[in-house]
């Protein structure tokens, strides 16, 4: 692991800044509590509850290191093509050339509210399994609209959305999760909350129980 050193106190002292700043751009308390949580940043958490209950969606995300939100808008999101692991001090990696970076907000899925239930927005390549290439149209307007705001951008789709198994990195018991559903968030501590969720939502959970990802969507379908 690699990235900035820093001790206990002085990313505490970071964190009551960004608190600080995060109240001056209009976050309440529930965006506080969820960024202490989730380790992202409160004004992005603002944002993203205003910007779902606005669209009718529902995102899912993997959470950085809790100490993350110290660094945010400070530093640039971790890019896609950076493997290496971020430290738990800081929650900060070193990235190609030297350049610092903190930990991003991975979006697990996507989903928008019709009827009675959630339908899923498709946000990976449109050819199944590939690494790259274009979306739909939905999903890139989406994902444009919330990186026009961010402080910490978006860097790539959804994981559930990458169907294939052999590289999708899955879920681990360390992960925790929050869901930002049409203006609500619900901080899920581990996967085992994450797929309760799922179920409570009758939302398609595509890990396996070892985490490994299925490499498919319901039945086999792109998106379900």
């Amino acid at each position: 692991m690699s990235g900035l050193r820093m001790s206990a106190g002085g990313v505490a002292d970071l964190m009551r800044v960004k608190e600080a700043e995060a109240k001056a751009a209009g976050a309440d308390g529930l965006d506080l509590k969820l960024s202490a949580e989730s380790g992202m940043d409160a004004r992005d958490i603002m944002f993203l509850r205003g910007f779902t209950r606005q669209h009718g969606l529902m995102i899912v995300f993997r959470c950085p290191k809790r100490s993350a939100r110290a660094f945010h808008g400070t530093l640039p999101g971790k890019t896609f093509a950076t493997k290496a692991k971020s430290n738990e001090e800081t929650g900060t990696v070193l990235g190609h050339g030297g350049h610092l970076m903190v930990s991003d907000y991975d979006m697990m899925s996507m989903w928008r509210h019709e009827g009675t239930g959630w339908r899923k927005i498709y946000v990976s390549a449109l050819e199944a399994g590939a690494p790259r290439g274009p979306w739909s149209v939905e999903a890139r307007e989406l994902v444009r609209a919330m990186n026009r705001t961010l402080i910490t951008r978006l860097q790539h789709g959804c994981q559930d959305d990458f169907h294939n198994a052999g590289k999708n990195p899955g879920v681990k018991m360390a992960d925790h999760f929050l869901a930002i559903r049409a203006g609500d968030g619900v901080y899920l501590p581990t996967p085992i909350y994450c797929e309760n969720f799922y179920a409570a939502h009758a939302l398609y959970w595509p890990y396996l129980s070892n985490g490994k990802h299925r490499g498919h969507g319901p039945a086999g379908t792109m998106g379900g």
